[in-house]
């Protein structure tokens, strides 16, 4: 009578094989995945940019045109209403939100703001904010 199963040897082989495909299909699988996470992050970034946007035109008197750097937080544009935090969500690690800011300078030859996202936050947000306004956001937080 003969047996129906395969060999050890028979079973190695293929376990060798697949081990071999693994080898080679896994770092192409990761760089994939990788290329995935940078777009969306960068589709992450123009949606802060956005709303950026949407908050100077709503905010046009904060900004100068002298030169200077104006710095937003995410976390203030979330708070403002102008971005949720289902869309800021950090595709890199998707426990967090982006948490850097975006820069908003006026550059003088196109007279037009330019809008940069900077992924590290400042120790010194909002540094073209006034005194005046500072204080009445800070009141407005121990209301609520």
């Amino acid at each position: 009578m003969k047996n129906k199963g395969f060999t050890l040897v028979e079973l190695v082989a293929v376990v060798a094989i697949l081990g071999l495909i693994a080898l080679v299909v896994y770092p192409a699988v990761g760089s994939v995945i990788r290329n995935a996470r940078e777009e969306t992050y960068k589709d992450q970034v123009d949606v802060v940019i956005t709303a950026a946007k949407e908050w100077s035109v709503d905010n046009a008197t904060k900004l100068s045109d002298d030169g200077s750097v104006y710095s937003l937080p995410v976390s203030q544009l979330i708070d403002e209403g102008y971005i949720t935090n289902d869309e800021v969500k950090d595709p890199r690690n998707s426990s967090e939100n982006l948490n850097g800011n975006v820069e908003i300078k006026y550059n003088s030859e196109t007279k037009s703001y330019v809008y940069t996202y900077n992924d590290e936050p400042s120790k010194e947000t909002n540094i073209s904010l006034n005194l005046s306004d500072t204080i009445y956001a800070n009141s407005k937080k121990k209301i609520c």
